[in-house]
């Protein structure tokens, strides 16, 4: 019955699997045109940087998001983890930095000669 047990929980590991990356490395596979026009990914930060403006993305208001890439290279899920606030106690908005993570797309991540979903974090930094 253990061993039974232990098979159907391997072989199910195997059918939700989940890549985590560091987000240089997802990033290092971002496709030409991937990041919509208000995104850039400094590589020396490590961090996505969006231009400031006064209602959804304040001057040096920063979150921080979690992202799920499917195995096609698209991003399914973007939820935010943390955000500190900005000098005037304002902080980004969520929702549309979330749409804008949304549609982010990827080279597949191959493993294995299969490709395979990614689960990975970013910065989130006005400037």
């Amino acid at each position: 019955m253990r061993a039974t047990f232990v098979f159907l929980f391997l072989l199910s590991a195997g059918l939700f699997a989940e890549t985590d990356v560091t987000s240089r490395e997802q990033f290092g596979r971002l496709l030409p045109g991937g990041l919509p026009n208000e995104l850039y990914y400094n590589e020396d930060r490590v961090s996505l940087e969006l231009p400031a403006d006064d209602k959804n993305c304040p001057i040096y208001a920063r979150g921080f998001f979690e992202l799920k890439i499917n195995s096609q290279g698209d991003v399914t899920k973007a939820r935010q983890l943390s955000a500190s606030r900005s000098a005037s106690l304002r902080a980004l908005t969520v929702g549309w930095v979330r749409d804008l993570l949304m549609q982010i797309h990827f080279r597949p991540l191959s493993l294995g000669g299969k490709n395979t979903s990614v689960h990975t974090f970013a910065s989130v930094v006005c400037q």
